[in-house]
């Protein structure tokens, strides 16, 4: 038996784990953004927002170093329950007159962010330009949603991936 015939196999799992890995990004982590959120602060979301530009794609046989992602300091836009989608962008416009708006709060020059909120379900967009920008979605076809537990500090990344290559 060839180990030709395994080449297409090994790529096919090693796109999956890649795609899953930076799907992951935007869904939320169990590690600290240091320094955030403020001591006083025990319960609401903290988190990043983050820009990935360029080739993402794996390489087989060759190694391409990949662009990192970069901090975006912009307004994080925060709505209570789930929207929703309208695509990845979603019109200031539109969004400054939805029911469920409840915030927004201006990153660090690193993308950090934090709110204090109370229990609940929230939907979170970066702002990019005029419009809102989220890349990721629930299977009822609502965007991704954080949920905030008393007590608790629920931790997110908000990634813009329109200018990279999957």
């Amino acid at each position: 038996m060839s180990t030709s015939r395994f080449k297409p196999v090994l790529i096919g799992i090693f796109i999956c784990l890649v795609l899953g890995s930076l799907m992951a990004m935007s869904l939320p982590v169990s590690q600290s953004f240091k320094g955030m959120p403020p001591s006083n602060q025990e319960q609401g979301v903290s988190g990043l927002v983050t820009r990935l530009q360029g080739n993402q794609m794996p390489m087989v046989g060759r190694s391409s170093p990949r662009t990192a992602p970069s901090p975006i300091s912009t307004q994080v836009w925060i709505f209570s329950g789930r929207i929703k989608s309208q695509g990845t962008r979603w019109s200031i416009t539109e969004a400054e007159k939805h029911p469920n708006l409840v915030d927004r709060i201006r990153t660090d020059a690193e993308g950090k962010f934090f709110v204090s909120l109370p229990p609940g379900e929230y939907t979170l967009f970066a702002q990019d330009g005029s419009d809102l920008y989220l890349n990721s979605f629930l299977g009822d076809g609502s965007y991704a949603t954080v949920q905030v537990n008393e007590g608790k500090i629920t931790e997110t990344r908000l990634v813009n991936t329109e200018g990279a290559t999957f």
